[in-house]
């Protein structure tokens, strides 16, 4: 088995274990966006405690997202010398610019 089949079956066998925590954590995440496009933004700032499911599989949300083609990354907040808090920054393009 190939390196990259080895992560495919991994990366597939990580969503199917958690795919009810994936799938709320979407929701609280897509409520987000969409109450940030309603207010005219084009970016939105969710803070994750770093033990939280998303903090911990951080790969999973930014790759569910940008296939949506959102921007993602995930910025640590250090209080300390390791982070307790994340901020999961997702950017997306205005509707008028994306058929310019």
């Amino acid at each position: 088995m190939l390196r990259d089949e080895a992560e495919n079956l991994t990366r597939k066998a990580g969503r199917e274990k958690h795919f009810i925590l994936d799938t709320w954590y979407c929701g609280i995440i897509n409520e987000k966006i969409r109450d940030a496009t309603r207010k005219g933004q084009y970016e939105v700032k969710i803070r994750f405690d770093a033990r939280s499911h998303v903090a911990n599989h951080q790969q999973r949300f930014i790759q569910l997202y940008e296939e949506q083609g959102y921007s993602v990354h995930f910025r640590p907040n250090y209080v300390h010398i390791t982070p307790s808090q994340y901020d999961m920054i997702i950017q997306w393009a205005p509707k008028d610019e994306e058929n310019a």
